[in-house]
């Protein structure tokens, strides 16, 4: 299925993109975790979180094909 995947903060810095369409395999948002650290090694140490329909996301919820987006860690206020 192809996903529109957008980043966030220090993520769209460190991949130099804020968005992007990827075709994938993943059935769940934890093997779409995995497929972007081995398409993107430099997020081996980043910390985030993966978010769709407007909410954070467990690994093993099944993947919509729809809009997902990755987030740095943040704080509220």
């Amino acid at each position: 299925m192809e996903i529109k995947m957008r980043y966030f903060g220090l993520l769209a810095e460190t991949l130099q993109k804020e968005e992007e369409i990827i075709t994938t395999q993943a059935k769940n948002i934890g093997d779409l975790k995995n497929e972007l650290l081995k398409r993107y090694p430099t997020l081996e140490n980043k910390t985030f979180v993966l978010a769709q329909q407007n909410s954070i996301k467990a690994e093993e919820e099944k993947l919509l094909e729809q809009e997902v987006a990755l987030f740095p860690p943040f704080s509220g206020g």
